[in-house]
């Protein structure tokens, strides 16, 4: 006889847990231990499994006599009303009815659907039904990316008839800017005088213990009633003093937001789960469950497991869509374009990459080798950048081809390199000639916005960016032809990229055009980048702390 006793849970980072015993059977113990989610108790010999598998332990069990004991608990929600007097502004897609759904049924969970889906509108609808629904007083808004804020502001006034207040925010000479912790806390100590439900902020000002206690304060006492945190797996380190403000925090609704929920490793879920309340372990124990150690001092991460424990555990509070899936987006065209290198480029090129050669060894031992591809890579792209006097650049001849062609089609294109040193040049090829803006790390958040809103308006044929700054949150549906000059170290940032193009407006097919010089870096870094493997694990964000010397010698040729 097996008995599946339901009661509280012990380990399974469920409310309820099913508590299986029985006498010792080689092939009931090997049904149990393959179920992705199991704990062995051994102080009461019985295993544990999360209550959500009744149905798939019963099944797998179905031959052997089962008792089933303890709590009645059911698996369905009550469906949830739609709140009295709520009313869409935006006419919401198919897909983003079914997460309003979701989100008055569940109060923490995470959205993680495909770019260009509608996150964000998806997040606002659901909070103003709520507020209606629960009589919530704000909403706080957290912002991963910094930039995001001026975004978040303006999708408020679009998709409802709410603003939405910036922490810090102040007119100065008749403009709107955001200064900081100071003008933040500020706010919050005279939180009554500010009307606005949506109260948004960037995740570093939780680095300051009196905002963040202020924050936690208000939340404990209703005054903030929901939360949401764009860009969540940006939020990599538990430890971080920025990592525990941010645990610290707890609404009574919790939605976490990102299109991209395993872009690194696996431990980039911890936080995502231990936020919204599905984690009870500490990161250490999180990490000794899911990694395997070894290296000198058993420090090293040489693997994972429990990968499909994990995967469950995530998909079961996840909501997560394709685009490919729920819309019927216009197609998308990826063209590599190579080009030869002049002379003079050339010679720089084979100089830079020597240097390198020459000091290979210490660079192999370096924390982050790849910060030393760096000038390979840019002397790829433009040669000014590390001479005075030879200024060529085959990339930027091809570039301002293709823009001549697009713009004389009337399209408006989206040009992304990695580096400031590039946005310049660029800004010099085509300005003249085109509307050009654009948006690096050194462009402020209230200015992004509007740059982004004229190029919509189609003010600017170019709009110019790093990947970094112009990658993530922003909508330029309105462009259809882009251009990388370099490619970002993973594919998740490249299609980030192309994503700002690709989603929710978008009319027209997309030419993605990759510019890469031949036989060199540039063809070695693409490769990996469209390959799926351990050398493209590695390159995440330009750690590389476990890159091998063979992978070096591979970049470097």
């Amino acid at each position: 006889m097996i008995t599946i006793d339901i009661r509280k849970s012990r380990q399974a980072n469920t409310e309820y847990g099913l508590f299986v015993k029985f006498d010792y059977d080689a092939k009931i113990v090997s049904i149990v231990r393959n179920m992705p989610t199991r704990y062995w108790h051994a102080d009461n010999k019985e295993w544990e499994v999360p209550f959500n598998k009744l149905g798939d332990l019963v099944n797998k069990l179905s031959k052997y006599p089962i008792e089933i004991t303890g709590t009645y608990v059911s698996l369905e929600k009550p469906k949830a009303k739609m709140p009295k007097g709520f009313k869409f502004k935006t006419k919401p897609f198919e897909h983003q009815i079914e997460a309003f759904n979701y989100g008055l049924n569940n109060d923490r969970w995470l959205l993680g659907d495909e770019m260009g889906l509608g996150k964000t509108k998806q997040s606002i609808d659901i909070a103003i039904a709520k507020k209606l629904q629960k009589g919530y007083k704000h909403c706080l808004i957290i912002c991963g990316v910094n930039g995001l804020k001026w975004n978040w502001k303006n999708e408020v006034a679009t998709h409802s008839n709410e603003d939405g207040y910036i922490l810090g925010q102040r007119m100065k000479a008749g403009k709107l800017r955001v200064e900081g912790n100071k003008a933040k806390i500020e706010d919050l100590k005279n939180l009554d005088k500010i009307d606005s439900y949506f109260l948004i902020t960037n995740v570093e000002a939780l680095r300051s213990e009196e905002l963040n206690n202020l924050l936690i304060d208000y939340c404990k006492d209703g005054t903030i009633g929901m939360i949401v945190c764009d860009e969540v797996h940006k939020m990599k380190n538990p430890t971080s003093q920025q990592g525990k403000a941010f645990l610290k925090l707890q609404a009574d609704t919790m939605i976490a937001m990102t299109g991209t929920p395993l872009m690194n490793t696996p431990l980039d879920i911890y936080i995502i789960l231990k936020w919204l309340g599905y984690e009870k372990h500490a990161f250490y124990s999180f990490k000794k469950h899911h990694c395997i150690m070894g290296g000198f001092g058993d420090y090293e991460i040489l693997g994972y497991k429990n990968l499909d424990e994990l995967e469950e555990r995530l998909n079961s509070i996840m909501l997560r869509r394709r685009k490919d899936d729920v819309l019927d987006l216009p197609e998308k065209t990826y063209i590599d374009e190579y080009v030869e290198l002049s002379a003079k480029q050339k010679q720089i090129y084979d100089e830079v990459t020597a240097e390198v050669k020459m000091n290979i060894d210490q660079i192999k031992i370096a924390p982050n080798p790849l910060a030393a591809l760096i000038r390979m890579r840019q002397a790829t792209g433009y040669t000014g950048i590390l001479s005075s006097k030879v200024q060529e650049s085959a990339k930027l001849d091809r570039m301002e081809e293709l823009v001549e062609e697009a713009v004389n089609n009337g399209k408006q294109v989206v040009i992304f390199s990695n580096w400031t040193q590039m946005t310049t040049p660029i800004y010099n090829r085509l300005h003249k000639a085109y509307k050009v803006n654009q948006i690096t790390g050194e462009t402020k958040d209230a200015d992004r916005q509007n740059i982004v809103d004229d190029f919509q308006a189609g003010k600017y044929d170019v709009i110019i960016g790093t990947s970094g700054a112009m990658g993530t949150g922003l909508n330029l549906y309105s462009g259809s032809v882009i251009i990388f000059l370099d490619h970002p170290w993973n594919r998740a940032l490249y299609d980030q990229c192309v994503d700002r193009c690709h989603r929710l407006g978008q009319q027209n097919n997309i030419t993605v055009y990759n510019i890469m010089a031949k036989d060199t870096i540039d063809e070695r870094i693409w490769n990996i980048v469209n390959k799926k493997g351990a050398m493209a694990d590695m390159l995440v964000d330009g750690e590389t702390s476990k890159l091998t010397p063979e992978m070096l010698d591979y970049l470097i040729g």
